[in-house]
């Protein structure tokens, strides 16, 4: 449960918000290597986590990892790499990693009857120390961040493409721009898959190797399929977000406010969040990740369990499970 007495302290937090599911998830953007106070806030956040065993169990996904150790220079890799141990070491038996695989947490959904599969946090662990010890990357961590590297490129030219056609049509065709205004209208009612289910039907195809009409299924039953509507709902925004020019989102959608501002990472952050989707908390400084979890959660809160929250505003207006408070007498970072 978070608490804003204070509003004016929050980056992102416009409300107090209550949290169902104990799971915390750590977007790997929360890593600051060269700020001290930033390091400060975040294991302030991590000593609340832990002081709290009840929170539940504390997830960081190998697809964030590798996006965190996008290409750079070796010893900014390791600088990075370093801060990210000394932070999920702070969790103990607590942490766990969601992986491999894009699509890992949707996977469990329809094959492992929901139950999420984790990778070894000891195996993980001695990679990421193999590496610091070396200077550089080793075994399955460099070519596992070398993969995503490739593949993340490949899914950034099929999205900048379908991006294209969508602007075109949208440009060239009056019935496509009201199709797209109307579904937005439906993101907020009890239609909403409906926006966003063949997102569903082509992963059931392409990734699982499912009949595309085993979509219903997640429909009967929206709430065990939490990562899989996660993934597709924010995929659909993330399309709305890039087909519209910012002159079209000011002039005829201007009453979305900021949810619908595109950044190109947008359908990157589908994937980020779905690995969560049965956790309560997603920590992260994307705040435009923010504002379209917390809406989508917001309209459909059993559906999408997920809520987004800056580090600072977590660490400022976190409060311990079970209806307790916390004390708030202790000094901020």
């Amino acid at each position: 449960m978070t608490d804003t007495t204070e509003k004016k302290q929050f980056r992102v937090l416009e409300k107090p918000r209550q949290v169902h599911n104990a799971d915390v998830l750590f977007d790997s953007n929360v890593i600051r290597a060269n700020s001290p106070l930033a390091e400060r806030t975040l294991f302030g956040l991590t000593d609340l986590l832990v002081e709290y065993p009840d929170q539940g169990d504390i997830w960081f996904s190998l697809l964030s990892l590798y996006e965190m150790l996008a290409p750079r220079k070796p010893a900014r890799q390791i600088a990075v790499l370093t801060a990210f141990q000394n932070l999920y070491r702070r969790f103990g038996e607590r942490v766990k990693f969601f992986g491999p695989g894009r699509f890992s947490s949707i996977r469990c959904e329809w094959e492992s009857a929901g139950r999420v599969q984790s990778a070894p946090a000891n195996a993980i662990d001695k990679l990421v120390s193999d590496s610091i010890a070396k200077g550089e990357l080793v075994a399955e961590l460099k070519a596992a961040r070398e993969d995503w590297e490739a593949a993340k490129a490949e899914l950034r030219k099929e999205h900048d493409a379908k991006v294209a056609r969508c602007r075109a049509e949208y440009e060239s065709n009056p019935v496509f721009r009201d199709e797209i205004k109307e579904s937005l209208v439906q993101f907020g009612t009890e239609k909403a898959l409906d926006q966003c289910d063949d997102v569903v039907s082509r992963l059931l195809v392409n990734v699982l190797n499912r009949p595309a009409d085993d979509v219903r299924l997640a429909k009967e039953r929206p709430s065990s399929f939490n990562c899989t509507w996660t993934y597709a709902l924010l995929t659909r925004l993330a399309d709305f977000s890039a087909t519209l020019t910012e002159e079209e989102r000011e002039k005829n959608f201007k009453r979305y406010g900021r949810l619908l501002e595109f950044d190109q990472n947008d359908f990157i952050d589908a994937y980020v969040a779905s690995f969560g989707g049965k956790c309560g908390m997603l920590i992260t400084d994307d705040e435009g990740l923010i504002r379209k979890l917390n809406a989508i959660h917001d309209a459909h809160p059993s559906i999408v369990r997920l809520q987004g929250f800056t580090v600072e505003d977590a660490f400022i207006a976190y409060n311990p499970p079970n209806g307790r408070k916390r004390d708030r007498t202790k000094q901020n970072p």
